[in-house]
């Protein structure tokens, strides 16, 4: 990340579920006392820097991580290497998935017989920086409408939610380039009761 064009720059890293990304920082030519900085940002994790960069390491503890770099000098920035492992704390759940891409297809999990049925399955959406995400439902029935059958749909940048009932058909969209999906209670039984597609829009 060291002689970008543009003062702000975002990379995004992803991999599968059940592993956890390691960062290495090789070397630093930012210049601290001019407010320069580096950002890393997860699921689990927030952390800014800038002195003594260099062999410090960072872990995700989840299976992606945003780094954004502010330089105000031309020239200057990191240069990171980063590596994947099997997570050392497991931080999602079997029903789990995770979506990466420009455009995908979203469904609601079913769950085997043998899993507790309190679990909440959730949906991740990761894509690239500079990006939005726009979610169209084309079928959803949820039931009767209760306090027990319903989805979240979160903007991470916010974190803003927004609940979604019965057979209420929605078009939505996200402030950056982070969704989450949340399906409850009943909407994990055996019949197909939401169909979604995403994409992604760049931001102008």
């Amino acid at each position: 990340m060291m002689g970008v064009e543009s003062s702000d720059c975002t990379v995004a890293i992803g991999r599968p579920l059940r592993e956890e990304i390691t960062i290495s920082i090789l070397e630093s030519s930012l210049n601290c006392s001019a407010g320069e900085v580096v950002l890393f940002s997860g699921r689990m994790m927030w952390r800014t820097g800038c002195r003594k960069l260099p062999l410090s390491l960072i872990n995700s503890r989840t299976n992606t991580l945003i780094v954004k770099q502010r330089v105000l000098l031309p020239g200057n920035g990191v240069i990171l290497q980063y590596n994947s492992r099997t997570a050392t704390k497991k931080y999602y759940q079997d029903c789990d998935k995770q979506l990466f891409g420009p455009q995908g297809e979203i469904v609601n999990p079913v769950q085997l017989p043998d899993q507790r049925q309190e679990v909440v399955c959730r949906t991740f959406i990761n894509v690239a920086p500079r990006h939005r995400i726009a979610i169209r439902a084309l079928y959803i029935d949820l039931g009767n409408e209760t306090h027990f059958n319903y989805i979240l749909v979160r903007d991470v940048s916010t974190m803003k939610t927004m609940a979604f009932h019965g057979k209420q058909q929605f078009f939505w969209q996200s402030t950056g380039s982070q969704a989450e999906i949340e399906f409850h209670e009943n909407v994990k039984d055996h019949r197909t009761s939401f169909w979604a597609e995403y994409h992604a829009i760049e931001l102008k």
